[in-house]
């Protein structure tokens, strides 16, 4: 059975799912989301009508590492971090910390 799982097919198709994750929430009743999430809502909204391709070559990543992050199939490592901060207003330690939160969330 395939355990992978894709993001967009779930937001949009839920009941596939249903019998194969379980959601946990976070202590405070709040669910935690991946980096990628933040990214979204903190830079691509604001990017106006960038490509992928372009998001990503302004990145110093591949259109294909692109994806990956947005479907939340790649970890911020320090050498993703550094990118993304030089292209946000965000430092590298805090695309860490989200990292960090959402891998002990997922843990937990």
């Amino acid at each position: 059975m395939n355990t992978e799982i894709d993001i967009k097919t779930l937001k949009n198709n839920p009941e596939i799912y249903r019998d194969t994750i379980q959601l946990v929430k976070r202590p405070d009743g709040l669910f935690c989301k991946h980096p990628s999430d933040f990214f979204n809502r903190n830079y691509l909204k604001h990017v106006g009508s960038m490509t992928n391709e372009e998001v990503a070559e302004n990145l110093g990543i591949t259109p294909k590492h692109l994806s990956n992050f947005l479907n939340e199939k790649v970890n911020v490592e320090p050498d993703l971090a550094a990118k993304l901060a030089k292209n946000t207003d965000f430092c590298a330690d805090t695309w860490l910390e989200l990292q960090h939160k959402f891998n002990a969330y997922q843990t937990s």
